[in-house]
């Protein structure tokens, strides 16, 4: 079966790979936290809410054949953009904003999210063997 298919399944794919890429832009912005002039980077938020709206209107229509069947599912989202931090409160002398407690506090709110995605493609899958007639 290809997962990629079933919309939680490539949505939580997207969070995933999201967390990952900020993971990295996030250990940027910790190694550079000495670099004078050197400006924290993060990535863009998922709009969640929006994909699954436009899903609607770009998602080819399947037979219904039976009032409770429901289609759905998302279209290919693209590439994440870096965009520049806001401005913090603290600025050291060498005019550098990061802020390492900051930073972290993103890296653990990352962690978490990537860890809820992949919570939720572990109990998907054990839904679709239970429903296979597999034991969970």
């Amino acid at each position: 079966m290809e997962f990629d298919k079933l919309a939680i399944f490539r949505m939580a794919r997207m969070k995933m790979d999201w967390t990952a890429q900020r993971q990295k832009v996030l250990a940027q912005n910790i190694a550079n936290a000495d670099t004078p002039g050197y400006r924290a980077q993060d990535l863009r938020e998922l709009d969640f809410k929006r994909m699954a709206l436009d899903a609607v209107d770009t998602t080819p229509k399947t037979a219904v054949t039976n009032p409770a069947h429901v289609a759905g599912g998302l279209p290919h989202v693209g590439p994440y953009r870096e965009v520049t931090d806001r401005r913090t409160f603290e600025t050291s002398i060498d005019g550098n904003p990061i802020v390492l407690e900051e930073q972290m506090e993103k890296l653990s709110r990352s962690r978490s999210s990537y860890s809820l995605a992949l919570s939720l493609i572990k109990k998907n899958i054990t839904m679709l063997n239970t429903a296979l007639g597999r034991g969970g």
